[in-house]
């Protein structure tokens, strides 16, 4: 499936492409004069999206998603070939040698530690644009100025930049470990991204330790320490949280309908 055409369907399937989906089809039931199926269609535009919104369905969707990965320092891990991160490092257009750093950025500082505690001999950057190329600069090359930044040398650093989405990480970073004889990797992603990752990297043959990072709404058990009343608000965050995880689960499903999971 082209990228843009999968991007637009995952997008229309979120709780707020659905919602707008249902309300757009309410403005047309009304212009139609089918006032009772525009009337049914906004309630359960804002139902649904109530529910997506408040803070108990995406700290429980979440939890869904990384309570099979606990926290680890890099000190406890076991050794491997090489470290795979899924860079996500944004490109500065300004200042180059100044990447844009974001929440999972904490993927490329969790691959230094890994490196700087010993656990391998290289850093495979996992990071190609979604949409192409950029004269803005490239996800991986920006991952690769923090890494150098944290302490990593480059001549420890190998590119991948050909990868859009998941599988293709997957698919590039095994054709990469495979001429370097590589098997077995540490896997630096995002903890709630990393079932299907780590389905993703497994399917393609190599052996994988996950290195969970990225416990920004969610780890193990986690469970905010809120009012109830505050917990069935509606909330922006959680709005972010659901949705989160409602891609990674739709992600999930079809990869393993696909076979790359």
């Amino acid at each position: 499936m082209p990228i843009l055409l999968d991007k637009a369907l995952t997008l229309l399937a979120m709780p707020l492409g659905t919602a707008v989906g249902v309300g757009l089809l309410a403005l047309a039931a009304l212009a139609l004069g089918r006032r009772r199926t525009a009337a049914v269609s906004i309630a359960f535009a804002t139902a649904w999206l109530w529910i997506w919104s408040i803070p108990a369905t995406g700290d429980a969707l979440l939890g869904s998603l990384t309570r099979h990965y606990p926290f680890r320092n890099a000190e406890a891990l076991p050794s491997a070939d090489a470290i795979v991160v899924l860079g996500t490092v944004n490109p500065n257009p300004i200042d180059p040698a100044h990447p844009d750093l974001d929440g999972s950025s904490d993927r490329a500082w969790h691959a230094a530690r890994l490196y700087l505690a010993g656990k391998a001999p290289l850093v495979i950057v996992s990071a190609g644009n979604v949409w192409g190329t950029s004269n803005k600069g490239s996800t991986a090359g920006a991952t690769r100025v923090l890494l150098k930044a944290l302490g990593v040398p480059d001549s420890a650093i190998v590119i991948e930049d050909r990868s859009r989405n998941t599988r293709q990480n997957a698919l590039f970073t095994a054709e990469l470990a495979g001429s370097r004889g590589i098997g077995k990797v540490l896997l630096a992603t995002s903890v709630w991204h990393m079932p299907r990752a780590e389905a993703a990297f497994r399917r393609v043959g190599l052996e994988v330790i996950p290195a969970s990072t990225d416990y920004r709404f969610a780890g193990d058990g986690y469970r905010p320490a809120k009012p109830w009343l505050l917990r069935i608000l509606p909330d922006i965050g959680a709005l972010s949280r659901s949705t989160r995880a409602f891609r990674e689960h739709l992600g999930l499903l079809v990869y393993r309908l696909r076979g790359w999971a």
